[in-house]
């Protein structure tokens, strides 16, 4: 992708940052530590924390990593927290608030929660989602007859090309079983019914990607025709002209959002509180839409043209058109289970 290379450059950088200030910070109002995704983080210093960072005066040091590494680096730090904000998944979002990781915020410290999209707004006072991801199906354009209308061009007798399926563990992973559940079974909490299809299409799958990246490795290599994935992935693909569409299931429209989650016990949690009013502006929102790809939870920020041709009327509205996030309590329950059924039913 376009920003791969600035991500491992700029990983490098704030990591050493982060190394030279976490061991002195207590009461530190002066910098505010962002846990974030490992990926683009150039661009979001560019369009994110350093126009915060120009308003506010407060450094803006990143810490980056994978949703579960930097979760487990929570949990070992929770008595002394050395990071503000953490920028994470729904799904570990809820691992992290059962954990005791993270702590409530309002309007009286973030005002724009009033104003973003409904479903945004965490139902039990936690940080908000700030981005959102729809699961769909990524297909080669030249490779597939007519763009995916259903999970049936999945799950039918052959894939000409071959496809793909997300290893439990990546985010697409859970949401694929509930998308499955909800489309062959009585509702999304139909495992069984998930697990069941899941466990038929296993055998036939050429790989199971445990990275998102991989998988449009893949595709753009032709290795595989089709595959469940994320819609902001596929955007790279298609604003280039490589032959990778995605396609919006009739049924079982699953999504998944990031979120931003104060540390309990964080040295700057009034910075944090600031950081979080901060991306949610429309107009700091639009400029993520633009440059990061990452489809916006305020109504007045702008969706870029190439998120509709990716995703439609969902890259707007995704409740409107019938997407909803998964059930995240449940989800955190059952993720041991799951593992394990995972490989046992479906990768085996």
């Amino acid at each position: 992708m376009r920003r791969a290379a600035a991500a491992a450059a700029g990983a490098l950088a704030v990591t050493m940052a982060l190394t030279s200030c976490a061991a002195t910070r207590e009461n530190d109002t002066d910098t505010l530590v962002v846990s974030t995704f490992a990926f683009a983080t150039e661009d979001f210093m560019r369009v994110i924390g350093e126009p915060f960072e120009e308003a506010t005066g407060i450094k803006v040091v990143l810490d980056t990593g994978t949703n579960a590494t930097r979760l487990t680096k929570l949990r070992i730090n929770k008595d002394r927290p050395d990071t503000d904000l953490v920028l994470i998944s729904d799904f570990y979002a809820q691992i992290g608030k059962d954990m005791g990781l993270f702590e409530k915020v309002g309007p009286a410290e973030v005002p724009a929660v009033e104003d973003i999209a409904p479903w945004a707004v965490d139902p039990d006072g936690y940080g908000p989602a700030y981005t959102f991801q729809l699961l769909g199906l990524m297909y080669r354009t030249d490779m597939v007859e007519r763009p995916p209308e259903s999970w049936d061009a999945l799950y039918g007798s052959a894939v000409p090309g071959g496809y793909a399926l997300p290893d439990i563990a990546v985010s697409a992973g859970p949401m694929l079983v509930e998308a499955t559940a909800e489309t062959y079974g009585s509702g999304p909490a139909d495992t069984d019914a998930g697990f069941e299809r899941l466990a038929a299409a296993g055998p036939g799958a050429m790989q199971f990607y445990t990275q998102t990246t991989e998988l449009t490795s893949l595709l753009e290599r032709g290795e595989v025709a089709m595959a469940p994935g994320l819609d902001n992935f596929a955007m790279d693909a298609v604003e280039s002209g490589r032959p990778i569409g995605f396609a919006v299931p009739d049924e079982g429209r699953v999504m998944t959002a990031n979120t931003a989650q104060i540390v309990s016990g964080a040295p700057n949690r009034a910075g944090a509180a600031k950081f979080i009013d901060f991306m949610l502006d429309p107009q700091v929102q639009s400029e993520v839409a633009e440059v990061i790809y990452d489809k916006p939870v305020h109504p007045d920020a702008e969706v870029t043209e190439l998120m509709t041709e990716v995703a439609g009327d969902s890259a707007v509205d995704p409740t409107g058109n019938g997407y909803h996030q998964g059930d995240l309590e449940r989800l955190a329950d059952e993720r041991t289970a799951w593992l394990d059924r995972f490989v046992e039913e479906v990768a085996s």
